[in-house]
């Protein structure tokens, strides 16, 4: 058997790694905008109308807007930084993990892992933030 011959059904799943991949990059760059426009823009492409979002410091919030107001509202607890996905996610069945790094110029940065499920378009249902 040869391991290196793709099947049709394999090239389906590694393309939809890189949708993934992809949703992934694009949420977590709306964590480095700061105006409000450019936040919802990013938010709309990847995250799904409904989709939930909870963390340590915050009870689940529902909906695009909501998670915009999120990421506003973290410069006043983290002041500015820079979030950068730290390895290419891991995935299966609908939900995957991603470990991320937000890098501040001032202080220590700050190293987290995020759950998220995501639907048939590859937008983002849900996250649960660790950190």
């Amino acid at each position: 058997m040869n391991f290196f011959l793709a099947k049709p059904r394999d090239l389906c799943f590694m393309e939809n790694i890189k949708n993934i991949e992809e949703t992934i990059r694009t949420y977590t760059s709306a964590w480095n905008e700061t105006e409000r426009e450019a936040i919802m823009k990013i938010i709309s492409q990847c995250w799904a109308p409904d989709a939930t979002y909870t963390d340590p410091l915050t009870d689940t919030i529902t909906g695009q807007e909501a998670i915009t107001e999120l990421i506003i509202s973290s410069y006043d607890q983290m002041g500015p930084r820079t979030f950068k996905v730290l390895a290419a996610p891991q995935t299966h069945h609908q939900s995957g993990r991603f470990r991320w790094l937000a890098v501040r110029p001032e202080g220590y940065p700050a190293e987290g892992m995020d759950y998220f499920e995501f639907d048939d378009q590859n937008r983002i249902t849900r996250i649960v933030g660790f950190f």
